[in-house]
């Protein structure tokens, strides 16, 4: 999962239930109704930097008000298809 928020990037693993698997990020995300979006094995970076290796951490919280873009990467789907990313 890749985040943005004006001061940072965040790249990392979103846990979604099983039961929501079927659904599409965009719906699980309308339903959420957290106030925050949890990451493990989170890369950070500061933002406009996205080439450069950033500080990691095993958790990191991101509030969903500071969100400015979010989108699954391609790891992410072929994790959640149960193919281990290349």
């Amino acid at each position: 999962m890749l985040i943005e928020t004006q001061e940072r990037c965040f790249r990392g693993f979103m846990y979604i239930p099983r039961n929501d698997e079927h659904l599409r990020l965009s719906d699980h995300l309308n339903g959420y109704g957290k106030a925050f979006i949890c990451l493990s094995d989170a890369e950070i970076a500061d933002r406009g930097q996205h080439w450069r290796v950033g500080e990691k951490q095993p958790f990191v919280a991101v509030a969903v008000s500071a969100i400015t873009f979010i989108s699954p990467l391609e790891d992410d789907r072929q994790a959640s298809s149960g193919n281990p990313p290349a």
